[in-house]
């Protein structure tokens, strides 16, 4: 009994050990990866970093505009959300003149890298998934 009992209390610590080392916690603004801080400093120059998360590997961004991005280790961006529209700057080029051309008075409000291609999202809800080549793969309403 008493080898039951030591056995489940040491599985329950390397549990819980290897869980809380992948629970997202607030960092330090400043200690998030330089290409990180430069493209918010760049395409986000009146805003300020409100909270800055960092999740294994992985970053968490929230702006005081309400913009949320997310950064891989390098401080590459994975996904960008503005309620007020994305710099056009920062999305692929074939992907805003496809919106631009196709739905002109909408807004980029979400990108996100995937494998293989993008996801964008726009302010009428409508969600469009491109490949590398600038195909769309996808469109859901």
């Amino acid at each position: 009994m008493k080898k039951f009992v030591l056995t489940l209390l040491t599985l329950v610590l390397v549990c819980g050990s290897v869980f809380a080392g992948s629970r997202k916690r607030t960092i330090d603004p400043e200690s998030l990866p330089k290409p990180a801080i430069e493209l918010i400093q760049k395409h986000w120059p009146s805003c300020v970093i409100d909270q800055a998360f960092i999740d294994g590997k992985e970053y968490e961004v929230l702006l005081s505009d309400g913009t949320m991005i997310e950064f891989n280790a390098k401080g590459v961006w994975k996904e960008m959300k503005c309620t007020d529209g994305l710099p056009v700057t920062l999305v692929p080029g074939y992907i805003t003149r496809y919106v631009v051309e196709r739905y002109p008075k909408q807004l980029i409000i979400k990108c996100e890298k995937m494998r293989g291609g993008y996801e964008v999202k726009l302010t009428n809800g409508l969600e469009i998934q491109f490949d590398l080549q600038g195909r769309v793969t996808h469109v859901d309403d």
